[in-house]
């Protein structure tokens, strides 16, 4: 197989009029999912041969190119055949499913995949550091060990362009880190599969995990690390302009709004981080804080403050998001000094006003509080034996990667003390 970086957007319309069958790769080199997936798809050129191509733009090298295949979410796949478009995926794709669509935009049928084992030692829901943490303790004890996750490995590491707070390392890029963690747990043994977890029961000595899809899972000892999932605004026009100029990550997006006014709405650290970020790449960039109280660290503070492309304006609260040919050209404000309802004209709006957990689907047990957070104790057990907690979902008074490692880590130790 033959990867072809970067080629014009003349050479890439040149395969289209030549009816080329190949997989192109909308990436770039900032985006942590484009990282993911770039392993996958290297793994991929391994295993498959000469059989097909596969054709890795830069976002950033074509960007005229990226506007008219209307790609607002990266990594943006193509499966293209006989220089026809045959279907596309946003996103990261774990390297089972993109074979399986490879193989069948080849012309063949899907390589029938092993059916996965249904019983284990350890369940642990959620792939980010907490969960792939939890993994790699639990195969190095002997445990055999299921990891489902819905999203990338890595979680909210992938969204992060730099760490700078992880010990020993002075500055590491998240995805980097993200796969690390992955390959480490694989090469032990660990079995990943990608599902979204649906509900957890306890049925006698065994925890049932019913996912979406309709798989099911059995084992002894549960470990959530399911981590949080950004807050709305929940205002008209939100829902349905997300990936249409609504973003939660500007480490993934911020690329698409480059010399593009964007707001951001927030007052923690999340908020003015990501203004510098962005700042990069913006022509403006302004901050909306609902009251006059910046909750941010005062170094930060300080950074926004002294950048020239950065404003914040207190006082303000988003009502509705204004939409112009089906994307993102503004928000609607209310200036609650003025009571006036002022228009915000942006290409994009970043909501940064907090994250909720993911537990919808293990509420039913009783083991989280009314925030929906995870009460647990600590050796990271929750009220129901053999039911365990770790990382961003659980109730605690710091969320980094270093406390969700460790998490993870007391977890695994305490699940293999249940067990045995």
């Amino acid at each position: 197989m033959a990867i072809i970086v970067n080629p014009t957007a003349a050479e890439f319309k040149q395969m289209l009029t030549e009816k080329k069958t190949f997989l192109a790769d909308f990436y770039a080199t900032w985006c942590g999912p484009c990282k993911m997936l770039s392993y996958v798809l290297e793994d991929i050129s391994r295993e498959m041969g000469e059989r097909i191509d596969i054709v890795k733009i830069d976002i950033d090298k074509e960007p005229e190119l990226t506007e008219e295949m209307d790609i607002t979410i990266i990594p943006g796949l193509f499966f293209i055949k006989n220089g026809e478009v045959a279907s596309r995926y946003s996103g990261f794709l774990p390297k089972e499913r993109l074979r399986a669509r490879l193989e069948k935009l080849l012309g063949s049928e899907p390589p029938v995949e092993q059916d996965p084992d249904k019983s284990y030692d350890l369940i642990i829901i959620g792939g980010g550091a907490a969960g792939l943490t939890a993994a790699v303790y639990a195969r190095r004890a002997g445990l055999k060990t299921l990891v489902l996750e819905s999203f990338a490995p890595g979680g909210k590491l992938i969204k992060t362009f730099e760490i700078e707070n992880w010990p020993g390392i002075k500055n590491v890029n998240g995805s980097q880190l993200a796969y690390d963690i992955y390959e480490q747990a694989m090469a032990l043994g660990t079995t990943y599969l990608y599902e979204k977890v649906a509900a957890l029961e306890v049925e006698g000595t065994e925890r049932l995990v019913r996912c979406e899809s309709g798989a099911e899972f059995t084992a002894p000892a549960v470990i959530i690390a399911t981590g949080t999932v950004e807050r709305l605004l929940n205002i008209p026009g939100e829902q349905e302009m997300i990936g249409r100029g609504i973003s939660f990550c500007a480490v993934c997006d911020a690329a698409f709004y480059r010399n593009k006014p964007v707001l951001i709405v927030g007052a923690g650290n999340a908020a003015l981080e990501e203004s510098l970020y962005l700042a990069e790449f913006a022509s403006k960039v302004t901050i909306l804080v609902r009251r006059d109280v910046i909750s941010a660290e005062q170094i930060t503070q300080e950074k926004v403050a002294a950048n020239p492309k950065i404003e914040v304006l207190t006082w303000r609260v988003p009502q509705e998001v204004i939409i112009e040919n089906n994307r993102v050209a503004g928000l609607k404000v209310l200036n609650k000094q003025t009571g006036e309802v002022e228009t915000m004209l942006a290409r994009g709006v970043f909501p940064y006003i907090g994250a909720n957990p993911v537990t919808e689907f293990c509420r039913a047990l009783g083991i989280t509080n009314d925030k929906g957070y995870l009460v647990v104790n600590s050796d990271m057990s929750t009220a129901v034996p053999g039911v365990y907690g770790a990382g961003d979902v659980c109730d605690k008074v710091l969320r980094q990667v270093v406390t969700a490692t460790n998490d993870g880590a007391i977890a695994a130790q305490s699940a293999l003390k249940y067990l045995r």
